[in-house]
């Protein structure tokens, strides 16, 4: 039996319906099944759609989690379908809830949705996730990010005053310093025991994620 264009433009349109139910269903779940991490979820979910809202991300599809990651990662994206067939695969690492405040938290959540972001909207690095157009995007919110991933937080931004306005408490935070100058750099070194970092603020509070110590100024 040959179909014709119309049953084929049917079949598309199914096709994305069912897709749609999927993730809602998926969601649906979430929040209701009885597990230790439904108000967790529950609450990425409802700080997921606001970002998506105010920041007009238009993330078409979404599976979020909470899982546990390698001691390296504070959450993941993966690019593509995951093993359930689904796109948009957000993972924020269990292991670091605890040690960290919730609105580093959220700004982990931002992070990995902006990588869903490009995935829908853009076009993202063969071989580096964080490419210049990733950065750009993330720093009109506030989020400053270097190649590797590592991010700091400009305040007042975007990002800060929608956490402010829906009751969640962001610290004062140190001013991000940028040099495009060289020979003038004003990075400093930071060590933990184990690493040494350098970087261009005045404040690190930073923690390693291999050693679990503070980063102290050397």
């Amino acid at each position: 039996m040959f179909r014709t264009n119309g049953d084929c433009a049917m079949d598309k349109t199914g096709a994305s319906k069912e897709m749609g139910a999927v993730y809602s269903a998926l969601r649906q779940h979430q929040v209701t099944e009885n597990w230790v991490s439904r108000d967790l979820v529950a609450d990425l979910q409802r700080w997921a759609d606001l970002f998506n809202l105010e920041f007009k991300l238009n993330i078409p599809e979404l599976s979020l989690s909470v899982d546990w990651l390698p001691r390296r990662r504070l959450g993941h994206f993966r690019y593509g379908h995951n093993g359930f067939g689904l796109r948009g695969e957000v993972v924020i690492n269990r292991r670091y809830l605890d040690r960290r405040e919730y609105w580093q938290v959220l700004g982990t959540l931002l992070h990995e949705l902006l990588h869903a972001w490009q995935q829908a909207h853009g076009k993202p690095g063969k071989r580096n996730h964080h490419n210049k157009q990733f950065r750009e995007k993330a720093s009109e919110f506030g989020l400053v990010i270097d190649h590797r991933g590592f991010t700091k937080y400009e305040s007042p931004s975007q990002f800060t005053e929608l956490l402010q306005r829906h009751g969640i408490n962001v610290p004062t935070l140190p001013e991000v310093e940028v040099t495009n100058q060289r020979g003038s750099s004003k990075l400093k070194k930071w060590s933990c025991g184990c690493t040494n970092v350098r970087v261009a603020v005045r404040e690190f509070n930073a923690q390693c994620l291999n050693c679990g110590n503070l980063f102290c100024l050397q």
